[in-house]
């Protein structure tokens, strides 16, 4: 686990590991905080007193979640890691479910589940993500960097070896780290899904990629860098860029940024002409938009509610 000024939500975290039906198998719950604030320190120091196997690693800050993670995870020995975000929570079943699978397949390196994500204070805003199962892909670095499922961090067990042959997280990548993290396993093992929402993921507005206007550098940068050691993939990077600008323009869309909307779906046009879904969503953000908010309000007031969006 890592922890960096959540304080108000890591004693929930906590608990919903120790609430796992397989609990009993964890063999130790690392925390590894980033300089945290007192308050969360504080309780911190009263979290590590629930259960012997807590093991809070204090650090003066500016390290970053993924060489946070990194430290974390060196301190396992266990065949077996998983991450939770200090933020996020999880189902009672999810461990037992994603070992049942590990253990039933020993080319599958990392199993992922499904998840629900919920606004900041407000779990009655829990809402099914949609997954994409691209665990029986013939070739699975091209399926995942095409498709991108997505796959969230607090959702995966991966095997230790696997987490070491790869060098675990790279720190030099402050955002979308777990998507370079995934296409690199992805030329080591195989994938596997649990097809449940074991995952409750808040949306919190101070989020590393909340409201960020550079998010597409970010995804450049993790999209060329993987191409440049799979030079196969080189081109397919624009037809991977435009679904990364459609989804963001989608989800401008949603939190009412109609600027912003537009911006990442035309370019999105511009990266693969042939991305028919991000003309449409162009179209819709450009000329129907008070249409769609009226007739589609029923669908699209549960989306912006996860997103802690006003209702329109």
């Amino acid at each position: 686990m890592t922890c960096y000024n959540e304080g108000a939500y890591i004693e929930a975290a906590v608990r919903s590991v120790l609430a796992q039906t397989v609990q009993r198998v964890i063999d130790k719950i690392v925390i590894a905080d980033d300089g945290s604030d007192q308050a969360t320190r504080d309780i911190l120091s009263e979290i590590a007193r629930w259960d012997e196997r807590i093991d809070i690693l204090y650090g003066e800050g500016g390290l970053g979640l993924p060489a946070n993670r990194n430290r974390a995870a060196n301190r396992c020995r266990a065949p077996y890691l998983a991450i939770l975000d200090g933020d996020d929570i999880w189902e009672a079943t999810k461990l037992e479910k994603q070992l049942a699978l590990m253990r039933a397949d020993r080319s599958i390196g990392l199993v992922y589940t499904g998840f629900s994500t919920f606004s900041d204070g407000d779990i009655s805003t829990a809402r099914p993500a949609r997954i994409l199962d691209i665990t029986g892909a013939s070739d699975l670095s091209l399926t995942y960097f095409l498709n991108d499922p997505p796959i969230i961090p607090s959702t995966i067990l991966v095997r230790k070896t696997a987490f070491d042959a790869i060098g675990g997280f790279d720190p030099s990548i402050p955002v979308f780290e777990d998507t370079d993290f995934y296409l690199r396993l992805s030329r080591h093992c195989g994938f596997g899904l649990v097809d449940e929402p074991l995952l409750l993921k808040r949306n919190r507005k101070t989020s590393i990629t909340g409201g960020r206007p550079d998010l597409m550098m970010h995804h450049a940068r993790v999209a060329f860098k993987f191409a440049t050691t799979e030079p196969r993939m080189m081109p397919c990077v624009p037809r991977r860029l435009a679904e990364r600008a459609r989804k963001l323009g989608n989800q401008r869309f949603l939190m009412g940024d109609q600027t912003g909307a537009i911006a990442h779906l035309r370019l999105a046009t511009k990266l693969d002409i042939w991305n028919f879904r991000a003309w449409f969503s162009w179209a819709v953000a450009s000329f129907l938009s008070g249409p769609t908010n009226f007739l589609f309000k029923r669908i699209l007031e549960p989306r912006r509610a996860t997103l802690g969006q006003p209702m329109q």
